[in-house]
């Protein structure tokens, strides 16, 4: 039985040589048509390869800003969890600058409704007031008390109508709020109709003359048949624009506005029988989902580090901005990809880092995760392939102090010359419904950790 072992050992040199022979043949094969993708199946361990790594590539990073942002209809979405919405309210980030939020909203009656008294007059109905309640999801910034101003719309708009976070609508220029300088607990059971309800509110008084009364003698006229028709009530009230002051530190609250109490509620009397029969009676005119409703978002970056990072891009490569709600987007670029064209080399992994400014306890949370996306043959953004294996990254990690992307298929393309080595875009989860933003540290930052790309590859 002593020849076994030394047929086995013959048989195994032969079988190894056979495969050296096939695995040099088939890089020969696949350089000839530039095909560099398959190399992401090979094991950098590999006694055939030599595995390098480096991080030493040249990375240009910069801040822009943002393009605007669809902000219509985005809350009551399951894709949104609680601490986003409409956001509404002032603050005043120390390194971004200062933060508007504004709501506009349809509301609509409850149902058709006569407020003239059966064996009365409207002179009989006397209304007590009227309070615009706005559920509460969450908030962001240090909340202090701040103004709100109520005005109605003297616009139309649609439910079928896409509306952005750097969009208007005219306004009569009355504000009709009454509530002064107020604010609301998030985590604080919101007093409803004189009871407290398991739902945080912001409770907004508003002038009875000016909201409820022109209403109210709108009786008797086709206004108060219905929502929608010719001369129905969105024709004769438009909406609401909801926002706050300027020069506030109050904090953004995420408004739900399609929870059930969110609604303008009316408290009124009839006065026509006897004073033991004047009960007190209300009415609602709900905000639901056949509304349309957005919200604005307007960004002062003036005199911030901000400011000057987007009108001196070189500023980028030692600190760069990313912030939600149509504010500042990053930009990334890596020249050097170019010089490994044409090298005999097989990519099998391409990370970008990106580490970030982190203080314990800071008011302005950054993004949950971050995207990034390429320059098409058209110049449009795409998402860049990895995206779609399910391997790309971009979360948020507090333990290290950064954002990775697996950008390996997009390097490959760029290698195998089917793609551009051009600008990558980077922008943040939420961008539409959650504040947030991050300080992202470039190339040549004065912190420990810079941003960098590893390429791990092997030469043959």
């Amino acid at each position: 039985m002593e020849f076994l072992p030394k047929l086995f050992s013959g048989l195994s040199r032969k079988v190894s040589f056979l495969s050296r022979l096939l695995f040099v043949i088939a890089i020969g094969l696949f350089s000839c048509d530039k095909n560099k993708e398959f190399g992401l199946e090979i094991n950098p361990d590999s006694n055939n390869l030599e595995a390098l790594f480096s991080d030493t590539f040249e990375l240009h990073t910069f801040s822009v800003y943002s393009d605007s942002v669809k902000t219509d209809e985005l809350v009551g979405s399951s894709q949104f969890t609680n601490g986003s919405g409409s956001p509404l309210g002032n603050y005043i980030d120390p390194v971004f600058g200062e933060v508007n939020s504004s709501i506009y909203t349809q509301i609509r009656l409850e149902q058709a409704y006569d407020f003239i008294p059966l064996n009365g007059t409207i002179n009989d109905i006397v209304v007590d007031s009227a309070v615009l309640y706005l559920a509460v999801d969450g908030s962001y910034g240090e909340l202090n008390e701040q103004n709100f101003t109520v005005e109605i719309l003297d616009e139309d708009f649609y439910k079928d109508s896409s509306y952005y976070n750097n969009q208007n609508l005219a306004t009569k220029g009355i504000n009709i709020s009454t509530s002064g300088s107020i604010k609301t607990d998030p985590l604080f059971p919101g007093l409803f109709a004189g009871s407290y309800v398991g739902q945080a509110l912001l409770r907004i008084t508003l002038d009875v003359s000016e909201f409820a009364q022109p209403i109210v003698e709108e009786s008797g006229n086709p206004t108060l048949n219905g929502n929608d028709g010719d001369d129905e009530f969105l024709s004769f009230f438009k909406g609401l624009k909801i926002s706050s002051v300027n020069g506030i530190n109050g904090g953004l609250y995420y408004v739900n506005l399609l929870n059930s109490f969110s609604r303008v509620r009316l408290f009124y009397r009839d006065t026509s029988g006897l004073p033991s029969e004047h009960d007190t009676l209300d009415f609602d005119f709900n905000i639901n989902s056949n509304c349309a409703y957005f919200h604005e978002v307007i960004h002062n970056y003036s005199n911030t580090d901000v400011e000057n990072t987007v009108n001196q891009p070189g500023l980028g490569t030692n600190q760069f901005y990313i912030q939600t709600l149509g504010g500042v987007n990053g930009r990334l670029t890596i020249p050097g990809l170019d010089s490994l064209i044409n090298k005999n080399i097989i990519l099998n992994k391409a990370e970008v880092v990106l580490p970030f400014e982190d203080y314990l306890y800071d008011e302005y949370t950054p993004p949950s995760s971050l995207f990034i996306s390429r320059k098409n043959s058209d110049g449009n953004y795409e998402f860049l392939p990895d995206l779609y294996e399910g391997s790309q990254g971009g979360n948020y990690d507090i333990v290290n102090k950064n954002y990775k992307f697996n950008i390996t298929r997009h390097v490959n393309e760029i290698l195998a010359e089917k793609t551009l080595n051009d600008t990558i875009k980077i922008f943040p989860n939420g961008n539409g419904v959650t504040a947030s933003r991050v300080v992202l540290n470039g190339r040549n930052s004065t912190k420990k950790d810079k941003a960098k790309i590893i390429i791990s590859y092997s030469k043959y």
